[in-house]
């Protein structure tokens, strides 16, 4: 089943854990230590994370590929990008947002060889930067549109992946569930609590707390309603599936890991927070 979730996390694995190199010469050879462009990189991480790209093969021919596959292409505006999106320029480059959203999003890309060129470069990530995560940005050449998943799968439209990443899908159902605005973001978060839940991964870090997390807590029983999740509002979740027939795991108290974000999505599966 396609997994924005699992997109999301692939790219990040590829550019920030991963030595992978850029080379248009040898673009496939995909794997720590191999070599890859923007648009290789994208397609297979689409695969990888089970979703049907149709013979997409580079930039020029991703969004007709794509468009027929249960994406839609939007006009390009910054404010607009969230998790899971695919920034595209046809003939020149190609990323993915991989977390956040708006002004505050993170992209992961494929760049450039460690020579500033194309092709030629040596293996594997020569400089720390020729594949790369960082703040969403508007491209030189300019974005000509946002692909977005909006068919089945871990879309928010259905059941969700037990995979243990609570990325838009995710965040989409729980909204729907506690009937808060749908977006697929935790917005109004404050960084120095991120330690708490590191498989959140669709989160803005711009203050003031969320819709979404104040019915959280209003369920779990925190006071108060903050909308801002730290140690405490983990601690609470944890108890609430607990308390609800759902195993979090060997999930350390306060730790929203793989064992606490599985039983959310199980939760959610059956309804549990309508």
């Amino acid at each position: 089943m396609p997994s924005i979730s699992n997109f999301c996390t692939i790219m990040r694995m590829a550019c920030e854990d991963w030595s992978l190199g850029y080379d248009q010469s040898n673009r496939w050879d995909i794997r720590d230590g191999g070599e890859c462009d923007c648009s290789s990189l994208v397609i297979w991480a689409l695969r990888a994370a089970g979703f049907d790209v149709g013979t997409a093969s580079y930039t020029g021919d991703l969004s007709d590929n794509l468009t027929a596959r249960g994406w839609k292409r939007l006009a390009f505006s910054i404010t607009d990008v969230r998790a899971g999106d695919i920034l595209l320029n046809d003939n020149y480059h190609v990323c993915a947002v991989i977390s956040g959203s708006g002004t505050g999003a993170t992209i992961a890309q494929a760049s450039i060889d460690e020579r500033g060129r194309i092709t030629g470069g040596a293996s594997g990530d020569q400089t720390g930067g020729e594949t790369n995560t960082r703040k969403v940005y508007t491209y030189s050449r300019g974005w000509n549109c946002i692909l977005r998943y909006v068919g089945g799968g871990d879309s928010g439209t259905g059941t969700l992946d037990v995979d243990g990443h609570i990325g838009p899908a995710t965040i989409t159902e729980w909204q729907k569930q506690l009937g808060t605005p749908t977006d697929g973001i935790v917005s109004g978060q404050a960084k120095p609590y991120a330690k708490w839940y590191p498989r959140l991964t669709s989160v803005a870090y711009d203050g003031g707390g969320s819709t979404l997390m104040q019915a959280v807590q209003r369920k779990v029983g925190v006071t108060p309603q903050s909308g801002v999740i730290a140690r405490g509002t983990v601690c609470m979740l944890q108890g609430w599936l607990v308390l609800h027939g759902y195993d979090v795991g060997s999930d350390s108290a306060g730790m929203l890991h793989d064992g606490t974000a599985k039983a959310l999505q199980r939760s959610l599966n059956d309804g549990a927070w309508l």
